[in-house]
């Protein structure tokens, strides 16, 4: 039974959702610059950002790319917990879930890769994946 109270709440998720999805297009902006920089340095030309630079943006990028993943984790974890109540078919809903999770392990491994790599030491190899 859809109910106003549902409604409402999906409207609070679909705003986060939207936020998020937001936050995801700067992350692959970043993602973008860093390895133009990458490009950059490997030819031998003056780079946007300086080693430590890329270090601390890839960290901040990475990191927000784990948190957006989990994010969107909780959001699907809502959205099944709405359509359960409604008495939708939830199979789509299980498999965001496994997505969600999926790509959330996949965003801590490459965030635990650059917060093992020292500060400054050459991670352009290590930067690139994205989730």
């Amino acid at each position: 039974m859809i109910t106003i109270k549902n409604r409402q709440e999906e409207i609070k998720i679909l705003n986060i959702q939207l936020i998020t999805s937001l936050i995801v297009i700067i992350t692959i902006i970043l993602s973008i610059l860093l390895t133009y920089n990458q490009k950059l340095d490997i030819k031998n030309k003056k780079t946007i950002f300086n080693k430590k630079q890329t270090h601390n943006i890839s960290y901040i990028n990475r990191l927000t790319i784990l948190i957006t993943a989990i994010i969107f984790l909780i959001i699907n974890y809502k959205l099944y917990k709405i359509s359960k109540k409604e008495g939708e078919d939830l199979l789509v809903y299980y498999l965001q879930i496994l997505a969600s999770i999926l790509s959330s392990i996949a965003a801590l491994i490459v965030f635990y890769v650059v917060s093992i790599e020292p500060s400054g030491n050459d991670i352009s190899d290590i930067e690139n994946p994205v989730i």
